[in-house]
């Protein structure tokens, strides 16, 4: 995964390139100047600053502690007795399956989310925008003509415009390390059908990722690459080869095991592609690759995917608990419910989603009041660019300087077993205290120094809020993350419920935080880089 605004971007220009995407690393100096903002954010407004409040006394830390510790124990003990996350998760997955942006699943999703939450007895409301485009996958297929007959399957990246029938073409394929080097491709690339690169190196795969994050996107080992390719200079590659007009651009999964990847149209999200682009598992991909080594190739493929002619709703499902003493100040803790469309969205991200459901229904449950208001969200259209998240920033932006934080969970079924800064080294000190009692009742490793920025938290940390990652155990995330592989039968119950115990367990202790964890200066992204 990476930054949600790079995201349609990130799995093309990781294939089409050798130059890997990376998690970036945490910066040594507190994040109260603008140039600690997080790579390529640029200061948009001064930092807002909570209120002064008193210093507390050691006596007054300690109570804070054993009060968080007593109530965590409680939260824990409700999920474990009367969990409903995996009865809700299987209905999910089962009954309505996959949730692309603006689908009909989609939507029926947020209807369903929204009743379980008033079930529980819990004010919900859905906050709805409108996607461009809705989009639908057909019963895609793909041959190889010449020098063997085999057909193959084939996944076209979401919002490719459908096929009217067969198309026919000769495999060539592209050896790009650096801008320059498409010249030599130009005036012959149209009607072919294109490799984007060499097929992937798939030994070079982490067997043992820290992370489900690593297990997708590897962090940087040793020196950068010395002709690493910049992002803009790939979405320039991009540009030119569209202007080429071959018939399909084709991509490698990068995946073992004949699972396959997604993402969506490089050009503008929820719009139709100007270039015919789709996915090969590892295998065929690496098949043709050497086919086109030996001699001339040819293939045919026919990808009947329809889109709508109309804007399409795409809603998020927004509930609360009501703050009893800061009822206009929200802890805010979420994760997205829409999904790629080639499996079940069972850990990309319904353990999120449920997660975040069964939270809500331990809180409510417990009876307790929460002294500010706890919001629970579930996002739409995260896998597109985080437009569910800019919908509630935007509906919601007279009340950011209240949002005390965020946090989202969204890395699949494994043992959160850390949470994220996110380079929020000024808000330290006060999560150290609301993270001790999470950490000695759920066995957590200290708070993570990384820089994730990678799921629908970025939103709000680009307002001034502070907002964190989840971080979890792999536990089959590389295999499953926007594969057809991502079912329910991959999910862990006690790792994902005792992830919901612990998201209640930290809305509850910040909530009850006597201090406010200080916003720090909004940004706005910068293009790519």
């Amino acid at each position: 995964m990476t930054h949600t605004r790079r995201r349609l971007v990130a799995p093309l220009t990781f294939i089409l390139f050798s130059g890997l995407l990376i998690a970036q690393e945490p910066q040594t100096s507190t994040r109260n100047q603008a140039s600690n903002a997080p790579a390529g954010a640029q200061p948009s407004q001064q930092a807002t600053t909570a209120p002064a409040t008193p210093q507390r006394t050691k006596e007054q830390r300690d109570a804070y502690r054993k009060a968080m510790e007593e109530a965590d124990q409680k939260i824990n003990a409700e999920v474990e007795a009367h969990s409903e996350l995996m009865k809700n998760l299987e209905y999910l997955t089962t009954q309505i399956g996959a949730r692309l942006t603006g689908s009909p699943e989609m939507q029926q999703a947020s209807d369903w989310t929204l009743k379980r939450f008033q079930d529980y007895g819990i004010d919900a409301h859905l906050e709805t925008a409108e996607v461009p485009h809705g989009w639908t996958r057909g019963l895609e297929t793909a041959d190889i003509t010449s020098p063997i007959q085999k057909r193959i399957s084939i996944h076209a990246l979401a919002w490719t415009p459908g096929t009217s029938g067969d198309v026919s073409g000769d495999v060539v394929l592209l050896n790009i390390e650096k801008p320059s080097d498409f010249d030599q491709y130009k005036g012959k690339l149209k009607g072919k059908i294109v490799l984007a690169r060499k097929p992937a190196d798939m030994s070079k795969l982490d067997p043992h990722p820290d992370n489900a994050y690593d297990a997708v996107i590897a962090p940087q080992r040793g020196l950068p690459e010395a002709n690493a390719v910049s992002g803009r200079a790939r979405l320039a590659v991009l540009r030119q080869l569209a202007d080429e007009q071959p018939a399909l651009v084709l991509l490698d999964s990068g995946k073992p095991d004949s699972l396959y990847t997604m993402g969506g149209s490089w050009t503008s999200r929820f719009l139709p592609s100007n270039l015919h682009m789709a996915f090969l598992t590892h295998e065929n991909y690496d098949l043709l690759y050497r086919l086109t080594q030996a001699g001339p190739v040819t293939m045919k493929f026919n990808l009947p995917n329809t889109m709508t002619d109309k804007p399409v709703p795409a809603a998020i499902t927004v509930a609360e608990i009501k703050g009893s003493e800061h009822p206009d100040e929200r802890v805010i803790i979420g994760g997205h419910l829409d999904s790629w469309d080639l499996g079940q969205g069972a850990l990309d991200n319904g353990t999120g989603a449920m997660a975040t459901l069964e939270a809500a229904r331990a809180l409510k449950a417990l009876g307790w009041k929460p002294k500010r208001t706890i919001t629970f969200i579930l996002f739409t259209g995260e896998e597109q660019g985080g437009i569910g998240a800019q919908t509630f920033v935007k509906n919601h932006a007279a009340e950011l300087p209240k949002i005390d934080a965020v946090l989202v969970d969204d890395t699949g079924t494994g043992k959160v077993f850390s949470i994220a800064l996110e380079n929020l080294w000024e808000t330290a000190p006060l999560m150290e205290e609301i993270y001790l009692p999470l950490q000695e009742v759920f066995e957590l490793r200290p708070l993570s120094t990384r820089y994730f920025g990678s799921s629908d938290h970025v939103a709000f940390l680009e307002k001034g809020v502070p907002a964190y990652f989840c971080v979890q155990l792999p536990a089959g995330y590389r295999e499953a993350h926007h594969s057809q592989a991502d079912t329910f039968d991959k999910v862990i119950p006690d790792q994902i419920n005792e992830g919901a115990a612990l998201l209640a367990a930290w809305a509850w202790n910040v909530s009850e935080m006597p201090e406010a964890l200080p916003h720090h200066a909004a940004t706005e992204r910068g293009p790519m880089e």
